[in-house]
């Protein structure tokens, strides 16, 4: 009997050094597993800022420090009572509070965006299981200024369109983690010293715009679109020497703080970068561009304008209005927009004035891809942009007809960024720049590191050839219909071309009756020039062509920004 109770005491010694010495560090790190918890240490977002047209800069997308309220079910005492005096200070539900603590086993996320007042008022209450971390949310403090440009950051902290999707990666940063017991309510407990890998804030930049010009062409814009009952509208500003974006608007339009309220996600789009058109008369300006760097048409030189060219069996014709005459110069083809008139180019680009040919087909489609960018993205930095599209003249979309239809802007899709850029590039002299919104990064001691402009083509078309360009397009502002002499600054030189663009149908087997795109682009002063605009007006409820719905739009703009640029006047051409 004392033989068997020794040789049991034995065994039990030996269990007890065994559990408490041998497997000691074993259950040691198993008991701390089970009552600590991994979890992310969120990086900042980088913030965005504008200029402020005094020098200093302005927020546009700052972080808002609430809280993420969440429990672990585990110790939840009570959890239909804890609901219910949760849902008594956040307003929130009381039954989803509780069904998500019943399907959760650890962790549960009740809510986020808790304001800092009703986060103290739940501290207090010393509920167990339940507890809060601050987070940076987003949030714009000029509401929808520049929206569709900014886009928003979604609940999970996502971006989505616009600089906030495009640059994403490089503002979320990288995230953290720590390690944190848990204390007898099943709270977290961290320190600083839990901390097993530091987060990278992401970055933060200053953008191109300028916010005074954004909200005066966001507002005129607006009144605008409404004077003519349009469906929506866009307007661009641009800086043609370096190819910085001044403005870039888009109406209607939302309040990025509130973007789950938005019901037509259409208005999240920017049409300036993701609206591609068929741009109606303005693209005339390239094409006659490509005519005269090759030598094929001067300003002066003559053709007889038949109305309608016979191509194929279609016919393909001026605008209704305009009528038959001998002797029109090509000035007059950009002052009066005569489609036969820059399909004479075209044919005259092949050798032939006289008929369309392969090789003035292939030389347009050069000039529109190669020099001016259409058909490709600019690049600028905007989740969504759309290239456009430009037949080529080798296969069956490139027919006589739709090149035809090509040099006057229909049956060709390009952007509203693509024209400003390419006009940029007539504007200054022939550098194409590659549109940007992002002018700087912020160092973390508030100084800021510039970003060179990228050049992206080196004359475009030669000095003479520019030279003669700007004159014409001068004569049109001038000269042109009295809709357009009568909107512009009679004090400055101004050089510039509308267009009027049927709109497809989207089974692709014609044009809609009765609708049309109407739009502006050009540059001022023309002598020195220090911005391009292009403003653009979809489905206006009025009659007659963008002289009467997008013109005024631009002269508006126009003279507000020779005012706030403290612009001398220069006089117009005679």
């Amino acid at each position: 009997m004392r033989m068997g109770l020794a040789f049991f005491a034995l065994v039990l010694l030996g269990r007890l050094f065994y559990l408490q010495v041998i497997k000691h560090a074993s259950y040691a790190r198993q008991a701390s597993n089970e009552h600590t918890r991994k979890d992310a240490l969120p990086a900042t977002r980088g913030e965005l800022f504008v200029h402020d047209g005094s020098g200093g800069i302005s927020p546009i997308a700052l972080n808002q420090t609430l809280n993420v309220l969440s429990a672990d079910p585990r110790f939840v005492k009570d959890q239909p009572a804890t609901a219910q005096k949760l849902a008594a200070i956040t307003g929130g539900s009381a039954a989803a509070y509780e069904k998500s603590m019943a399907s959760a086993t650890e962790y549960a996320k009740l809510a986020d965006r808790i304001p800092n007042d009703q986060a103290a008022k739940i501290k207090a209450l010393g509920l167990t299981g339940i507890w809060l971390v601050a987070q940076d949310y987003r949030t714009y403090p000029e509401g929808s200024l520049a929206a569709q440009t900014l886009g928003f950051v979604n609940a999970d902290g996502t971006g989505q369109y616009g600089i906030e999707q495009y640059l994403n990666p490089e503002l979320t940063g990288t995230p953290g983690q720590l390690s944190g017991k848990t204390d007898t309510n099943g709270v977290p407990i961290y320190t600083s010293g839990n901390i097993d890998k530091q987060p990278i804030d992401g970055k933060s930049y200053v953008l191109t715009i300028d916010r005074n010009v954004q909200a005066e062409v966001e507002q005129a814009l607006a009144d605008r679109v409404k004077a003519v009952n349009a469906k929506s509208g866009s307007a661009v500003v641009l800086d043609p020497n370096t190819g910085a974006v001044i403005a870039m608007a888009t109406y209607p339009t939302f309040d990025p703080n509130h973007y789950a309220n938005v019901s037509n996600y259409g208005v999240f789009l920017n049409q300036v970068v993701d609206g591609q058109f068929e741009p109606g008369s303005g693209l005339k300006v390239f094409t006659m561009a490509a005519g005269l760097d090759q030598g094929k048409v001067t300003p002066d030189t003559t053709y007889n304008d038949p109305h309608c060219y016979t191509i194929d069996t279609r016919q393909v014709c001026d605008a209704a209005t305009d009528l038959p005459g001998p002797n029109r110069s090509m000035t007059v083809v950009l002052r009066d927009s005569l489609n036969t008139g820059v399909m004479f180019v075209l044919r005259s680009l092949g050798g032939d004035p006289n008929k369309f040919t392969l090789a003035g087909k292939k030389t347009l489609y050069d000039y529109f891809t190669n020099h001016f960018g259409f058909g490709t993205s600019t690049g600028i930095e905007q989740a969504n942009e759309v290239p456009g599209i430009v037949n080529l003249p080798s296969n069956a979309a490139g027919n006589d007809v739709n090149y035809a239809n090509m040099s006057f802007g229909q049956g060709i899709d390009v952007t509203m960024i693509q024209m400003v850029a390419a006009m940029g590039a007539i504007a200054n002299g022939g550098k194409l720049w590659q549109p940007h919104l992002v002018d700087a990064v912020m160092n973390d001691d508030g100084t800021q590191s510039r970003i060179a402009p990228k050049l992206e083509k080196d004359h475009v078309i030669s000095a003479a050839a520019d030279a003669q360009l700007n004159q014409m397009l001068q004569v049109v502002a001038k000269h042109g219909s009295g809709y357009i002499a009568d909107a512009m600054n009679p004090n400055y030189s101004i050089a510039g071309k509308t267009g009027t663009a049927q709109i497809p149908k989207s089974d692709g087997t014609g044009y809609i009756d009765g609708a049309n795109i109407g739009s502006f682009i050009g540059y001022a002063p023309a002598t020195n020039p220090k911005f391009v605009l292009m403003v653009r007006i979809n489905e206006p409820d009025v009659t007659g062509y963008a002289e009467t719905t997008t013109v005024p739009l631009f002269g508006q703009i126009c003279t507000w920004l020779f005012n706030y640029y403290g612009i001398a006047p220069t006089g117009q051409i005679k």
